[in-house]
């Protein structure tokens, strides 16, 4: 890389070269099993002046026009776009015929909550096998990549927006420029510009490098939000710490005339990251020998109960799972068989490893004895709903930030 793609830095240090990796979400069909599966560099760079985390090599944009991650499989991310829609509604929405727009709305779940207490709503979404769910919601969708041009022909449509919510989208994108471009271009002068992404801070502290992969190019700082907005005449003007996937930040931004200094609120989260070192190279060269000991200390244990003659599995097929396994060189050697929520994904084999995956119904008729949560950043709720698998003397791996089991 040549250039950090948020604040055009050089100062970029690669930290953390994975080796050629198939697409994280690229679920095959069994008859494609035996067809050659592209793979891509995933090679992983820090810009030290912004703090942004990225990944060069992009994967075809056509990719997200059949998409398999849906938010609505998971019950917590439903309990959280609630509260999102509630607190959007009661803190930016001056009247009923205020415009709220989410691009990469998905299956419609936020919108559908912000739908239901009163205010207009619009989807921007590429994926046209997802974008159905939403529209049998009752919500209306653009079918189309979100560039400046379309945001044009939007507001002259619908008007502009009062507030634009991007939620876990922003760090797929690979041209930032043009993205926060087209923002600019559909905001209204008094709206607001909502994203919520996974913040780089946790990635690096809880070893979290599965969730670098082809779909999230960028891992965000508060920093790098400061430095990329401001450069479109965007303000961040407040952020909101997150729990969600493995701990997230919502962050907010409106348009401004000149720029005026850091607010207080987001200058500590500058600090905190500055603190945190994660501006300096020493902090991932560390992050790096981490993860080389999860893998390590992973292969042994999982190498240990097989010995035993125990049965593994794994839960949740997603797209980080799949960089873990890619990585560790994790197959079904080890792991007989994937169970996932997500119907979209059940009845298809792992990209990379070519695991089979199956309903969550499995593993009460088959009870392995362990199941590797690859989807860990759901642990409670997983280990909630599979209490009788646990009853039945079943165990789970837990991966990341260190293996242990549960």
């Amino acid at each position: 890389m040549k250039a950090c793609r948020g604040c055009t830095s050089s100062r970029l240090k690669l930290f953390l070269p994975m080796g050629p990796h198939p697409l994280a979400n690229g679920f095959l069909k069994k008859e494609q099993l035996s067809a050659t599966e592209a793979k891509f560099p995933l090679d992983t760079h820090v810009c030290l002046d912004c703090g942004l985390i990225q990944v060069n090599d992009q994967i075809p944009a056509e990719f997200f026009r059949n998409y398999v991650y849906i938010p609505s499989s998971s019950d917590t991310m439903h309990g959280h776009f609630k509260d999102y829609a509630k607190q959007v509604v009661e803190t930016c929405i001056k009247s009923p015929q205020s415009l709220v727009v989410d691009i990469g709305c998905n299956d419609g779940l936020f919108l559908g909550f912000v739908k239901d207490l009163g205010v207009r709503t619009l989807g921007i979404d590429p994926a046209t096998n997802i974008i159905q769910m939403a529209r049998q919601k009752g919500l209306e969708v653009v079918n189309e990549y979100f560039v400046p041009s379309l945001a044009k022909k939007v507001r002259e449509k619908y008007g502009p927006a009062s507030v634009i919510v991007t939620n876990n989208t922003y760090h797929h994108i690979g041209d930032l420029d043009t993205f926060t471009q087209g923002v600019t271009e559909l905001l209204d002068d008094s709206g607001v510009f909502i994203v919520e992404v996974p913040h780089a801070q946790e990635v690096v502290a809880l070893n979290q490098f599965d969730g670098i992969y082809h779909e999230h190019v960028s891992q965000f700082t508060a920093k790098a939000f400061v430095d990329h907005l401001r450069r479109f005449g965007l303000e961040v003007f407040q952020i909101h710490s997150l729990g969600v996937h493995g701990g997230s930040m919502r962050v907010f931004s409106r348009k401004v005339a000149n720029q005026p200094a850091i607010p207080p609120a987001v200058a500590a989260w500058i600090s905190a990251e500055t603190s945190k070192g994660l501006f300096e190279a020493a902090t991932y060269d560390a992050f790096y020998s981490r993860v080389q000991q999860i893998k390590t200390d992973l292969l042994v244990l999982l190498k240990k109960l097989k010995g035993e003659g125990k049965r593994i599995v794994g839960y949740g097929a997603s797209a980080r799972g799949n960089t873990l396994l890619n990585y560790f060189g994790i197959g079904p050697d080890v792991l007989d068989y994937m169970v996932d929520r997500n119907p979209l994904k059940q009845g298809l084999y792992t990209p990379g490893m070519h695991i089979p995956v199956f309903g969550t119904e499995k593993l009460l008729t088959d009870k392995p004895d362990y199941m590797l949560l690859l989807a860990w950043n759901f642990a409670d709720e997983v280990i909630k709903q599979q209490a009788e698998y646990q009853r039945l003397g079943g165990k789970f791996i837990i991966p990341i930030p260190t293996p242990r089991i549960v």
